[in-house]
């Protein structure tokens, strides 16, 4: 009885052995999908990759042999994923940095038959430099306005061919195919990721950077209320705590009645409102208790506190200090005449 010995290729082995030194000497080794990707496509790919990837075709068993042949600690993990069509990806980069490159690194790509539409194809108006033929009753059963100019056949008016979200028709994909207009997109999406000794997945690497932006920039906020509110003191909110702290110490003066000489301005229109508000709940009662011009005062000041000022919208100018107290007392002044 003969045992059959299998003879595994030269080419093989030293596709393996390429692979494996590969992996061995890379920071980030990725899996990407393929699938559906032409070889013009993966091209411009490997264009839009140079200098940030290399991507590494391979079969799937080479691929699994490679990563069980490597050093790596932890990094035979990545074989479970080397399913359907998939490609390694070697960077420097991690692999977050990655998965949003390969985001923004589109391949344009012709349309099929039965894909729904990313986005409204449009059909500029063009020199088809097609001759009159069956070709101009195609794009009139499509709906594009053509006639032919110079013996040849010219789309007339740029057109919607296909909105957003409609299938693309047999007939339609043809049509655009022979135009050389690409309307889908095609990435390379990873799948998952080996750095750091550990197997990522790309539920840990796909992030919403704006919401991530978004997140931070409210738990900063809510650290800096909990820092102010609770009193701890950090290099960012002691002026802050310093600014609260003399609010409430004023306002605790002003209710309490404890004067301060450097508050006199805010005790004495504390003392005017007060007045005018007594002046207005009596006169409320009894009309004639509060004399005419003094309600006229009353019924000034509430219009100004209702109304909005120049004060408002603008910094207000310094003024005298004497001249702000005398306003201020002739305000009691006059209530009591």
């Amino acid at each position: 009885m003969s045992v059959y010995e299998k003879t595994i290729p030269q080419w093989k082995l030293d596709a393996v052995e390429k692979l494996t030194t590969t992996i061995n000497e890379s920071k980030m080794i990725g899996l990407v999908n393929v699938e559906g990707v032409g070889a013009k496509q993966l091209g411009g790919i490997r264009e839009n990759l140079r200098g940030s990837a290399v991507l590494k075709m391979a079969r799937n068993t080479l691929m699994i042999r490679a990563l069980e042949n490597s050093t790596k600690k932890n990094v035979k993990d990545l074989v479970e994923y080397v399913k359907g069509p998939v490609a390694f990806i070697f960077s420097e980069q991690d692999p977050f940095a990655l998965s949003k490159f390969l985001s923004e690194n589109k391949a344009a790509a012709p349309a099929k038959g039965g894909q729904v539409s990313p986005k409204d194809i449009l059909v500029p108006a063009m020199n088809t430099g097609v001759a009159p033929g069956p070709f101009i009753s195609e794009l009139a059963a499509l709906k594009i306005p053509s006639r032919v100019k110079g013996g040849v056949i010219h789309i007339t008016d740029d057109t919607i061919a296909v909105k957003a979200g409609s299938i693309i028709s047999n007939a339609m994909a043809q049509m655009l195919s022979r135009l050389g207009i690409e309307p889908m997109e095609l990435q390379l999406k990873l799948i998952a990721a080996y750095t750091d000794g550990e197997v990522l997945t790309a539920d840990s690497f796909e992030i919403d950077l704006e919401q991530l932006f978004s997140e931070v920039i409210l738990g900063h906020q809510l650290a800096i209320n909990l820092s102010i509110n609770t009193g701890y003191p950090t290099v960012e909110t002691i002026p802050l705590i310093i600014a609260k702290a003399n609010i409430e110490a004023k306002n605790l003066v002003l209710q309490i009645g404890f004067f301060v000489p450097e508050m006199l301005e805010q005790f004495l229109s504390k003392a005017n409102s007060e007045a005018f508000a007594l002046a207005a709940a009596i006169s409320a009662k009894d009309p004639d208790a509060i004399p005419s011009e003094v309600m006229n005062h009353v019924q000034a000041a509430a219009a100004v506190a209702d109304t909005p000022t120049e004060a408002a919208t603008k910094p207000a100018e310094p003024e005298d200090d004497d001249e702000e107290e005398g306003e201020s007392v002739a305000g009691i002044g006059g209530l009591f005449g």
